[in-house]
This record gives C-alpha cells, structure tokens and sequence, in this order.
C-alpha cells in the first residue's frame, strides 16, 4: 500500500477529507489493477455497509470479476462513469451509487489509478463527480510535479505542436511552394528530419514530382539559452541559399495559440519588406535565432553556401525556403517512430489481401523486409498449411516464405522442411511461447569473426487462440544496428496480425476442403440414387412383359384344360423363364460394374481373347472372319472385356447381312478391338440412344430375335470401367463399326 500513486495522492486526499467530513459519501483510491488502496469515510453508518460488504484495501474491482462498476469501468474507459444501484451486477454493490473518474498519466496518457466517491443510493447527490473529478485533477498535477523538467518541457512542447505544419498561405507563398502537393510537403519534411536526426552539416536531393529536385541541407547550432539543434533548409529549383544570419525569422502562426515557440517545428520566413527584427523579436521568436544571433557555421562559405554579398544573395518570390529545427536525439527518435509507423500501415493494407495461408505468410514477409529486419523468415507447422487444427510442435516446421534483400540469404528455401535444435532462438521461442531477442539490447555486439554475418535476431510465435501456428525470424547483419526493444514491439505486433489472417486462412482451407469433400460425398450419393432408381424402373419395365405373357398363357391353359398341350404349354413357360433369367442376370452385372478389386485386373491380349471367344461360339448365323494383330496388351478384367465382345458378337448376329468382321490393332497409343457387320447400319440420330439400356432399334423389336436391350448399355458400361471409350460408326459400303479402345499397355 506504498507505491507511488499512494504517495503523491495522500496530501491530496488529506486535503478533500475535511470536505466529506460531515456528508455521507466515502472516498476511495484505486491502483491501475482496480485494486482498493485507500478508503475515507466521514458517515459511520456508510463504514459500516462498506465492512459489512468487504470492501477493504487490496480487493480487486475489475469488469472481469464484478461486471460494470465504478473502478474497472473507468479504467477501462478512461472516462468518468457513475454506477447506482442494480446497475452494478454484482450483488455486494448494489446498495451503493459510485462515481469513477481515471487518473491518466500528464505525460503519457496512462490510466494510473481511478478516485472513487460512493454514497448509499437513498444520499445520491450531483456534486460527487464534481468532487470526484476535483481530486482527480489534484491527483495529476501531483504527478505531474513528479516528472523533470526535461519531460515536462517535452509534454509542453508536443502540446504545442501541431500534426502536420503549413506552408505559407496562398497568398504570400511564390508560385512554387504554392503549387506543391502534399506528397511533396510530406517527402521534404521526412527528409529533413532524417537530416536533423544526423546531426551534422549535411546536404541531400530530394525527387519532387513533376520533375522538379529540390536541394536540403542541415546546419548544426546552438541557442542563446544553450540547446544544441540543427536547422534544416530546403531549395527549390535551384536559386540561391538564404544566409541564416541575415534573415528574418517568424514564430508559428497565431491561430495555434503558442505563447513561446516549440523547440521543433516548421517556421517559414516572410518577405523582408513586411517584417522587421524588432518586430520578429517581440512577437515571441526567443526560441529561435534572429538577425545577430550566432550560430556555428551558418555564416561561413562553403559549397552549398554563396559569400555574402553575391549577386545570387537576394531572395525570389518564385524560390521560397523553410526551416525544420530540433534536437538531433529527438529527429532520431522522429524519424524511427516514422519509419515503424510506416511498417505498420503498409501491414494493415497488405496483409491479409487472400485467404491462402502461404500467401498471407509471404505478404508479412514482403512488408518487414527489409524495412525492419534484413532477412524474414516464417515457418508454419505442417498440420496448419494443409488447413488443420494446429499440432502440437517438436521443432519440425515448414518455411512457407523467405524474404532477404540479399541473394542466399536463407540456407533453407521456401517450401522445404527446417528444423530446429533445442538450443536454437526458434526452439526457444515456440518452447516458450514467448518473444526472443539476441543479443539483449544491453549486451554486447556479436564480433562479425565468431558470430558469423549476423547482428541481431528476433524470434516471434505465431499466436491463435492460444495456440502455436509457426516462428517467424528477423534477422539483420552487421551492417545494420542490433534490435531494439521498440524493434521488438513492433516485431510482435506485425506477427500478431499476421497471425489473425493465417489462422482465418487455415480455417477457411479447411472449411473449404470440407465443403468440397460433402459436395463429392453428395454428389456419389445422387448418382448412387440416380442408378439405383433407374435400375428399379428398368427392371420392373422389363419384367413385367414376359411376366405378362407366362401369366396369360397359365390362364389360358387353366381356362382350357382340354384344349392345352402340355409340352407346348411347358416350352412357352421355359422360354419366358429363360428371358426372365437373362434380364435379371444382365441387371445384376450393370449393378456390379465398377467395383472390381484390383486384383482381378490382368494383363491381356487382345488379339488372344478375341481368337478364343471366337472359336468358343456355337450356332451363329453368319461367319465371323478375324483381322487381328498380336502384342495388343491392356490391363482388364478378362471376364469383362470378353463379355463386351460376346455382346457386340450378338448384336451383329442379328442384324448382320452376310459377313462379320473382328479386328484388332493399335491407334495412337490405344488398342482397339472393333467388331463390322454389313447390316442395315445405325442411324446418325439413334447412336448415342442405342447404349441406353432397354433400348432396341425397330428391326430388333422382335422378342423371338431380339435380346433384353441391355447388351449394349453393359458393353459400354464395362469400357468405362476400364477408362475407355466404345461408341458406333458407319462401315464401308453400308453396315455398322462397334469400336471399343482402351489404354495400350507397352511391353517393356
């Protein structure tokens, strides 16, 4: 209970005691963790409701625990909130009405603590947030006595500042300062304060655009009250230098209410005719020099500095000139927080452009090298770039993106396995779950003849939800300064934002790969439905007719015992039996296709296979001549593909002329087994319909001759299966060309 905060805010909150002396409210100071510090109360009434309730010094009040209130809530918010009664959730609470208000840093606008001033609800009254927002004011310009001068004349100086300073007005800037654009403002005073951050007589070109250069140089000085700082001077399309001794200084315009001009800021001089020295100095222009003022250097000649009294001394309206002055430990740390803040912008607009988990990794890899680091790694887990739920990691990861601003600068490319030994900064950090940085800012150097090419490293996890996705490294050499504890901070703040994007990358991967997995899934479902419903309207189509006609002919037989032959009677009942069996055993070989194991596939010859079931046919009406070349090999099923041939065999049966063809050969990498008959021919229109199932052309719409309409359809069936094509072309004079082809195997 003796921190800091309690030892500036005790003389004040002795102060305010005697004020609530004699009214019912209690007066309560809380750290920045919400915890009760100190507790004054005037009412013994209210001492008693606040014990009976415990609320003593050291419990905590924050929104996590208690819901809204009046300490968390104005921590959080960093604003005055007053809570009564059951606005509070938690119970112990809700006979109080209190009134937060936060105490933020003067310097640094942190919340440091919150005053509380809280009554009994039936004595609420108006004035406890004035009262409250009194001691809290007291409270910070405690604080604020705290802090040294330094700081203090750096708050008033950045109070005093403006965000983006003005050139001259229209009316009294030349045609050239009046024309630039702001990318050129920004471009110039970017430039400058690198320039003042250097700290030494330096000079620099600057591209503007419209083809236009213009020319900054820096001159260091000293003010009459002793700060060192530099002057930074710009020209614009050539013309000569203003002489920094002669010329008369303005301070910052008025509309901005300084009453003593800022130590680093903007100023623009005037037109010589309009301002005197006397009147620069007494409009306030102590904190810069004026005319008689010495400033080291600025009178000297040298290069970019004519002697006094050239012809070119005198100043144009149309080549106008500003000043940037500060001190050169504050330009750096300008131009650095420039820089970073740089970084961070083009992250926001960069990173996380696509929904792809690699190509997110490489768009962080992209901005921060080599802005911040020389060499960028990242490395993801191998579960994480397929899109699954992150592994556990050993140390074995992916590089999914190297980014170097020299060539070779990774030993290990993109897309190749790393692993990482158990001493190593990356093994560590992902150990850990925490940031590594080597060396430690305070340690020493790494000498380039042990420590290799490398200056400094920063190890940061990748971090979702808790959960470790990957590393990423950065790296600079020796040619470039170590990292620093703000390098660091903006390290981990980059990769906790790539870390969002990969990880809504990797859901959406895996959500994606799920969506397609269902889609097939759905889609092997429908056509599974689809086969099965057209197996179940094919086959009671077609098994209802010879159904039909055993049934008529049993009644019949029934109705006319006398006037029925047995054997005739059993002959036609066989013959519709034997149809019946044909069409059931055909549906069943339709319902089978495609799901041969691969072990009953074989290395065939075609021109074999075609010789035997050729030979093996009995009983055909036409003779079936062969035109055959052996060595035509594929990988079949042999029960299947004979099948086929014995379908396209029956088929030119019965609408054959005179003679059959069957020929085997090799095309374009494909064997083809075909099989000719000089019939009648397949019209152009009916091609494609003829290998539906149950379908006959009009010459075989007999049922004596003609088969059950699924030869056809199971031929082709079978020559998908086999990745192969069959389809019917016209043969030559006149007839009909089944062509089967599959993949030719090459004999090695």
């Amino acid at each position: 209970m003796d921190c800091v905060l309690v030892r500036v805010a005790r003389p004040v909150l002795e102060r305010f005691r005697t004020a609530i002396a004699d009214v019912g409210v209690t007066l309560i100071l809380n750290d920045e963790r919400a915890r009760l510090l100190q507790r004054y109360e005037g009412d013994p009434q209210l001492r008693r409701a606040l014990d009976r309730e415990h609320h003593f010094p050291g419990v905590e009040y924050t929104e996590a625990l208690l819901g809204t209130n009046a300490v968390g809530t104005p921590l959080r918010e960093k604003r005055l909130v007053q809570v009564a009664g059951f606005e509070h959730l938690a119970q112990c609470m809700q006979s109080f009405t209190a009134t937060g208000v936060p105490i933020l840093d003067p310097l640094t606008g942190h919340a440091r603590g919150v005053v509380t001033i809280a009554c009994l609800n039936k004595r609420t009254h108006t004035a406890m947030s004035v009262l409250a927002r009194q001691v809290a004011e007291a409270i910070e310009q405690r604080l604020m006595e705290q802090s040294t001068a330094q700081e203090r004349a750096l708050l008033e100086a950045f109070l005093r500042s403006a965000d983006l300073p003005d050139l001259l007005s229209a009316q009294e800037a030349g045609s050239l300062l009046r024309d630039l654009p702001l990318s050129d403002r920004l471009a110039l005073e970017e430039k400058a304060a690198e320039l003042i951050a250097y700290g030494q007589r330096a000079a620099v070109e600057v591209s503007l655009s419209h083809g236009r250069n213009a020319i900054l140089r820096s001159l260091p000085g000293t003010e009459p009250a002793g700060m060192v700082g530099v002057v930074a001077q710009v020209r614009i399309q050539g013309g000569p230098w203003e002489s920094l001794a002669d010329d008369l200084v303005t301070p910052a315009p008025d509309r901005l209410g300084w009453s003593v001009p800022p130590q680093a800021t903007v100023v623009y001089p005037q037109n010589a005719a309009n301002t005197s020295i006397e009147a620069a100095r007494d409009a306030g222009a102590g904190g810069f020099p004026t005319a008689g003022d010495a400033w080291p250097g600025m009178g000297e000649e040298d290069e970019t500095c004519p002697p006094s009294g050239s012809p070119q001394e005198a100043s144009t309206p149309t080549d106008p000139w500003l000043f940037l002055f500060g001190e050169p430990g504050v330009g750096r740390l300008a131009t650095a927080a420039r820089k970073r803040l740089r970084v961070l912008c083009e992250a926001a607009m960069n990173i996380g452009q696509t929904l792809d988990v690699v190509r997110t990794a490489e768009e962080l890899a992209e901005v921060t090298a080599p802005r911040l680091a020389d060499l960028v790694t990242v490395d993801l887990s191998e579960s994480v770039v397929r899109g699954e739920e992150p592994a556990a990691l050993t140390g074995d990861l992916r590089r999914v993106a190297v980014q170097s601003a020299q060539e070779n600068g990774s030993p290990v490319a993109a897309g190749e396995p790393v692993h990482y030994p158990a001493s190593s900064h990356q093994a560590r950090c992902l150990a850990r779950r925490e940031t590594v940085l080597w060396p430690d800012p305070g340690g020493a150097r790494p000498a380039p003849a042990t420590e290799g090419p490398i200056s400094s490293v920063i190890v940061v996890p990748l971090l979702a939800q808790d959960r470790v996705l990957g590393a990423v490294t950065f790296t600079r050499w020796q040619a470039s300064d170590p990292f620093e504890d703000d390098d660091v901070s903006l390290a981990e703040e980059l990769v906790s934002r790539a870390a969002v994007c990969i990880d809504n990358a990797r859901r959406y991967t895996r959500e994606r790969a799920i969506s397609l997995e269902l889609e097939r899934a759905t889609a092997s479902l429908q056509e599974s439905l689809v086969l099965q419903r057209r197996f179940t309207t094919d086959a009671s189509h077609e098994l209802r007719t010879p159904l039909a006609g055993l049934r008529a002919q049993l009644e019949e037989a029934q109705l006319h015992p006398d006037q029925t032959h047995p054997g005739e009677l059993i002959d036609y009942a066989l013959r519709d039996v034997d149809r019946l069996q044909a069409i059931i055993d055909d549906l069943m070989l339709l319902a089978r296709l495609g799901a041969a194991p691969p072990a009953a596939f074989k290395r065939i010859d075609l021109a074999e296979l075609a010789e035997a079931e050729t030979r093996s046919r009995t009983g055909d009406r036409h003779r079936v001549r062969l035109d055959v070349r052996p060595g035509v090999m594929v990988d079949a099923v042999p029960s299947q593909v004979r099948r086929v041939l014995r379908n396209l065999l029956d088929n030119a049966q019965r609408h054959a002329a005179h003679t059959i063809v069957v020929r085997v050969r090799r095309v374009i990498g494909e064997a083809e087994l075909s099989v000719t008959d000089d019939g009648p021919g397949v019209p152009e229109a009916e091609r494609d319909h003829i290998f539906q199932r149950f379908t006959r052309l009009d010459t075989a719409r007999s049922r004596d001759q003609g088969g059950t309409g699924l030869g056809l359809a199971i031929a082709r069936d079978i020559a998908h299966a086999h990745h192969g094509t069959l389809h019917v072309q016209d043969a030559s004079p006149h007839g009909a060309r089944f062509i089967l082809r599959l993949p030719l195997i090459i004999p090695s």
